[in-house]
């Protein structure tokens, strides 16, 4: 009978509580008392465990009964909300992802990869009309960077007039050449875009480019000529832009490097003597030189030279000249393997013609390394009476260039078995049959005088 009575004060209790819930839901929010059915089913739960408490406090069976209840009463209430929670929090979501996805086209610069670097920014503001132009741009430039990163340590990769140049196959690397390599789709063959090579800090600077993490060093362009426009789109693998036709014609002007004819200088003439005189002001120490050659034209001079002091020290200067006045822009190029490389990356305006066709490089274990074994031989022959009688002497390999006191010149030649001299009339006969023993001889070793 207890029990049963207990039942029936659940039952009305439950229907109290339940009572008074929707109540409050019409109370707080008439409008919408369905969108809310999470925090209901927790006040519910609330109160019914409250109105059990107490009522029932003395009874283990009703207890038990009770909160076999309860529990069925929870789950039924959170079941029924849990459709509508998911699609809730489904809905935030996908307005979250709508909103982000419109900020990324909106807003966020684009990514793009190239070969040899990783994403990067670009400029956010690409023409859509310019599509067919952009997609040109970075497939080339793409494809130049991939030629670039696998042949500049096998071959002579250089800029020249800012066109990326293969100097040991003397050809310019275009869109033919990146075909027939096979690193470009033929569709791009006639595309008329170019490949540079040039200074990224040159094109950082110009208005309309976005580049990003770009190299301090040469770095791989491809440019290509909007239609109809005066300007000119301009794509890397740090980014890229759209610049003016002036300044397209700009760079590549700073970037030429055709400066004049290419000349000679004589040991007596004044420009010679200035030169030398820079370079002796570069040094700081003031002491004289066995000049070897120098050649300059209407921007550049190098020049091959040694200490009077030790014949045996070659050092090779590359001056630049400016409002009369000649400085030294580049030293020890005798330490350097590929010479023409070298100098075209700290000046790509320099015209690698100057350069002489021989390197000290190639000769660096042999110069004047049998120096003693010459002037025995000559002793012994009766060339000269002794090293009293010797102005200059130098050598590498197997040939040396002696001067004697009195004038007289000889070349020494190993030819297997002995040293042979031969008496020349001057440093340029001297330079001509030295010439004429093969290619890349060490003429170097002969004194301008």
């Amino acid at each position: 009978m207890r029990k049963s009575i207990l039942k029936n004060y659940k039952v009305i209790a439950l229907a109290f509580s339940a009572l008074i819930f929707f109540a409050s839901c019409a109370v707080n929010n008439p409008s919408s008392s369905e969108e809310q059915p999470l925090s209901s089913s927790g006040s519910e739960k609330t109160d019914n465990n409250s109105s059990e408490d107490n009522i029932i406090d003395d009874d283990d069976t009703s207890l038990d009964e009770n909160n076999e209840n309860d529990e069925d009463t929870s789950l039924e209430i959170n079941s029924g909300n849990t459709d509508e929670n998911n699609n809730e929090t489904n809905a935030g979501s996908n307005d979250k992802n709508n909103t982000s996805d419109k900020t990324q086209t909106n807003e966020v610069p684009q990514k793009h990869t190239s070969a040899g670097s990783d994403s990067v920014n670009i400029i956010n503001n690409r023409d859509p009309k310019l599509k067919a132009q952009w997609e040109i741009a970075d497939s080339v430039v793409e494809a130049g960077q991939t030629f670039y990163n696998d042949y500049f340590s096998k071959s002579k990769i250089i800029t020249k007039n800012g066109y990326m140049y293969n100097l040991s196959k003397n050809r310019q690397v275009d869109t033919y050449y990146l075909v027939e390599e096979g690193y470009l789709n033929n569709k791009f063959i006639n595309s008329g875009c170019s490949v540079l090579l040039l200074f990224g800090s040159d094109v950082k600077n110009l208005n309309g480019v976005t580049l990003s993490g770009v190299d301090s060093g040469l770095t791989v362009f491809s440019a290509i000529k909007v239609p109809n426009a005066d300007k000119y789109i301009i794509s890397s693998s740090y980014g890229g832009g759209e610049i003016s036709t002036a300044d397209y014609n700009g760079i590549l002007a700073k970037y030429n490097q055709n400066h004049g004819g290419i000349s000679r200088l004589y040991p007596d003439s004044y420009e010679y003597n200035r030169i030398v005189s820079f370079i002796n002001m570069h040094e700081g120490k003031y002491e004289q030189y066995f000049v070897r050659n120098i050649r300059l034209d209407g921007k550049y001079a190098i020049a091959t030279l040694s200490p009077a002091s030790d014949s045996g020290i070659i050092r090779q200067y590359i001056l630049k000249q400016s409002n009369g006045i000649w400085e030294v822009v580049c030293s020890g190029l005798e330490k350097e393997p590929r010479l023409e490389v070298a100098v075209n990356k700290q000046l790509p305006d320099f015209n690698l013609s100057l350069l002489p066709q021989w390197s000290v490089y190639d000769f660096k274990d042999s110069i004047n390394t049998y120096k003693n074994d010459v002037l025995i031989l000559m002793s012994q022959r009766g060339l000269i009476t002794g090293s009293g009688d010797i102005e200059y002497i130098c050598g590498a390999s197997n040939y040396y260039y002696i001067v004697l006191k009195n004038q007289i010149k000889y070349l020494a030649r190993y030819n297997s078995t002995t040293w042979e001299y031969i008496q020349v009339a001057s440093n340029y006969d001297a330079e001509d049959k030295l010439s004429g023993y093969g290619n890349n001889m060490p003429l170097f070793i002969i004194w301008d005088k």
